[in-house]
Parts: C-alpha cells; sequence; structure tokens
C-alpha cells in the first residue's frame, strides 16, 4: 500500500475507493426501482385490474430477469460494462413513467418485463465490476457492505411511498429520477473497466442428482417470495391498509431478512442444511397461517411480516449453500447461474399462481398459497433426509450470505475468498499487481 499526496492507492485504496462509487449507484437504483411493484399494486387496485390481471403485470419483473441473466453478460463482452450499464439505466428511467401515460394493461405489462430486464443487467454489470476490482483481503468486507446496500435500499425504497401519493405521477418521476443519477457514478468512475468472461454451465440434471433439496428449496422461495412481493400491496389495499401501512408491511419483511440472515447462516454451518432447510419451510408455512388470522391492520401484521421476510427470503442463501456443498469445488458461478434461473421461475409464477387464490379465498389467498408452498418443501426435505443420507456437519462449506436474485459473480466473490485457487478467470491487468 503506498500514500500519494494524502490518498491511499493499491489493491487495497483502489477497492474502497472504486466499490463506494459503485454502491452509490447501485443504491440510487435500487431506491428508484423497488418501490415500483408496491406502486403499481396499489394504481392497479385505482383503475380497477383484476387480481389475476395485477398478479400477471407484476410477474413479468421476473422473467425480464431471467432473460437478462442470459442476454447481458453478453452484451457486456460485445460492448463493455459502461456502455451496457448507461444504456440499461435509460431504459429502465424511461420504464417507469410509462405507468403515467397508459392504463393499458399490456403497456404496464411491458414496462414491468423492461424494469426487470433492466434492472439484472445492471446488477450484472456492477457485481462483474467488484468482483473485478476487488482483492482476497477485501472481498469479505465488499461483499457484506454489498448485501448491505442491496437490502437497505429495497426496505428504505418503499418508504419513499410515505412522501408521495402512489396514485399520483411524482412518485414515478422520483423512480426515474433516481436510476437516472445512479448513471453519475458509474460513468464516471475512474475505476478501470474489468475483464468479462462467460463461464460454462453444469447441467441441471446434474444440480438435481446432487442436492434436490436445494432445487425444490430454491423454488419453492422463487415461488412465495416472488407472490408476496409482487401483490403484498395488492393485499393490503384490499384489507384496508393505509399507504404507509402497505409501505411498513413491505418494507419490514426485507428488514427480517436483513437482520435473521445471519443467525441463520450460523445454524446452517453447525447443523445439517436439509434438516434446517425442512424447519425454516415449516416455520415459514406456520407464520403465512398465522397471518391469515392475524389483525391486517394491527401491529401484529407487521411483526408477521418481519418473521415471514427474515424467514423466506434468507431461505435463498440456505438452499444455495446446500447446493454448493455438494457440487464439485470450483462449480459456484456455474451453479449460481442455474440456480438463478430456478429461483427466477419460481418467482415469475408465484404471482401467477396466488393471484386466483386472491380472487377465490379473498386477500387471504395470498397467504394460503404461501403455506401451501412452503409446507410443500418441508415435506418434500423430510422426505429426502428420512430416506437419502446426506453430508454431516464437518463436510459441509461455509455459509455464504447472498441477496436474492442477484447476479452470479456475487457468488464467485465469496467463493475466491475461502478457495482462491478455484478461480481462474480473471486476467491480470498488471504483472506487478497481486494476483487473487
Amino acid at each position: 500500500m503506498i500514500k500519494t499526496n494524502g490518498r491511499v492507492t493499491g489493491p487495497t485504496g483502489q477497492t474502497i475507493l472504486g466499490a463506494w462509487g459503485l454502491f452509490s449507484a447501485l443504491l440510487l437504483v435500487m431506491l428508484g426501482t423497488n418501490m415500483l411493484a408496491t406502486v403499481i399494486g396499489i394504481r392497479a387496485e385505482l383503475v380497477g385490474f383484476t387480481t389475476s390481471v395485477t398478479g400477471a403485470i407484476l410477474s413479468l419483473n421476473y422473467l425480464g430477469f431471467l432473460l437478462a441473466a442470459w442476454v447481458a453478460p453478453r452484451l457486456v463482452v460485445t460492448v463493455g460494462h459502461i456502455r451496457v450499464y448507461a444504456a440499461l439505466a435509460s431504459l429502465c428511467s424511461s420504464a417507469s413513467l410509462l405507468y403515467a401515460v397508459t392504463d393499458s394493461p399490456w403497456v404496464w405489462g411491458a414496462a414491468r418485463l423492461t424494469s426487470g430486464f433492466t434492472l439484472s443487467g445492471m446488477l450484472i454489470v456492477a457485481e462483474s465490476w467488484l468482483n473485478d476490482s476487488t482483492t482476497n483481503q477485501s472481498r469479505g468486507r465488499v461483499l457484506s457492505i454489498y448485501m448491505v446496500v442491496l437490502t437497505g435500499g429495497m426496505a428504505c425504497s418503499q418508504l419513499l411511498l410515505m412522501v408521495a401519493d402512489p396514485n399520483g405521477i411524482v412518485i414515478l418521476i422520483v423512480s426515474s429520477l433516481l436510476v437516472s443519477v445512479g448513471i453519475i457514478p458509474i460513468t464516471l468512475s475512474a475505476t478501470p473497466s474489468p475483464e468479462f468472461q462467460l463461464t460454462a454451465k453444469l447441467s441441471f440434471r446434474t444440480i438435481w442428482e446432487a442436492a434436490p433439496v436445494g432445487v425444490v428449496a430454491g423454488l419453492g422461495q422463487g415461488l412465495g417470495v416472488g407472490a408476496f412481493l409482487s401483490l403484498a400491496a395488492v393485499y393490503g389495499a384490499r384489507v384496508g391498509m393505509s399507504v404507509g401501512m402497505i409501505a411498513l408491511f413491505v418494507s419490514i419483511a426485507i428488514i427480517g431478512a436483513l437482520v435473521l440472515q445471519t443467525p441463520i447462516g450460523i445454524i446452517s454451518d453447525r447443523v445439517r442444511r436439509r434438516r434446517l432447510i425442512s424447519m425454516v419451510a415449516l416455520l415459514a408455512s406456520l407464520t403465512s397461517v398465522w397471518m391469515v388470522f392475524a389483525d391486517p391492520t394491527g401491529w401484529m401484521a407487521l411483526i408477521i411480516s418481519f418473521l415471514l421476510g427474515g424467514l423466506t427470503l434468507p431461505l435463498y442463501a440456505l438452499a444455495l449453500s446446500h447446493i454448493n456443498d455438494v457440487v464439485p469445488p470450483g462449480s459456484a458461478v456455474s451453479v449460481s447461474s442455474i440456480y438463478l434461473f430456478i429461483t427466477g421461475v419460481g418467482a415469475f409464477l408465484g404471482p401467477i399462481i396466488a393471484a386466483p387464490m386472491m380472487d377465490w379465498l379473498g386477500p387471504a389467498g395470498l397467504f394460503w398459497t404461501m403455506a401451501g408452498i412452503f409446507l410443500a418443501v418441508t415435506l418434500f426435505a423430510l422426505v429426502l433426509v428420512l430416506t437419502k443420507e446426506g453430508l454431516s456437519v464437518e463436510q459441509q462449506r461455509a455459509f455464504t450470505m447472498v441477496p436474492a436474485r442477484t447476479g452470479a459473480i456475487v457468488l464467485q466473490m465469496a467463493r475466491r475468498v475461502r478457495h482462491p485457487s478455484e478461480i481462474i478467470h480473471r486476467k491480470p491487468k498488471d504483472q506487478d499487481q497481486p494476483q487473487d
């Protein structure tokens, strides 16, 4: 490490200076985009869309996320990080304003598809940039900050609904402005644009045969969380929650995930993960049933939302850690790509399944659906626990805390901290620079 004119240079200094620019951009993007599902849910109720139409519109966000996971890396290789990020952010900013132009469900669906595609693409660009600019000494801290920025941005974005009327145009303009301003830290970053390489993938069959519990838990997590995050605002509007209450109801679920993920991770390193998956899924199912019978406008609903978020969102990382326990070393990036697809399919289908249930059973149909999904995960995991021998606690790898539905690069970052010899993707930009 060298000090020049009072500034720290070298790998650690470059990591800190470069990463904070990316974190600023990511925070603005998360603030601007993650409130839209709640805004759209409330506006859809005002317009008079059926629950099934609203669910279909909101589910297209996750379809866009899946498309970007396949398209965005190829765009980055062809065009470059900065141009791809700027183009995606501009498109995302424009899509936020379409909801004020027309009440056509087709246009809203296209806007939601665009939002999911562009957000996923921007995350892939930012994560690959972070991965390139970090070292083994700083990667753990950078990954932790990254998780806090993403999760904190998701939670705080809901609180913006208390500032502006979700039925007005101001909230949509704020969303567009935040995403647009988020372009600045990326385009003005002094950090060199990194090398980006497409990686080979394991087959889905290989992962299924190695860790069926992880695959089913990931699918269930996507189904349940996708339904909840998409339709919670619709539920809140139908049971008489105020706009502020709806914002708190959604944001506190994300805060619950941020608070409970670490304890769940610590426990998962001390017990067999398949058993813990079954237990967490069972608790999520019971908590969903609890919400059915709770007063939706009282303080108890917020406690239940906190627990639901704290149980269901960390299930993403828990199931992924179980899969990485049993696949060959060095497969983390490939596994993450397939796992992202599995959970993304679940998140896409979740609102489509839950919306008709809300028409049939009333607003509580959302939580009956979640209860059924997580009960199915519980039963599947228990059957495998009882009939198939699993890894011992000593054979498990350390738990990796990963934000749900981000790009594959973040898994590479986490794995490089523990097993730097397994990662061979990055080409050194300077022969004198210490290698990872």
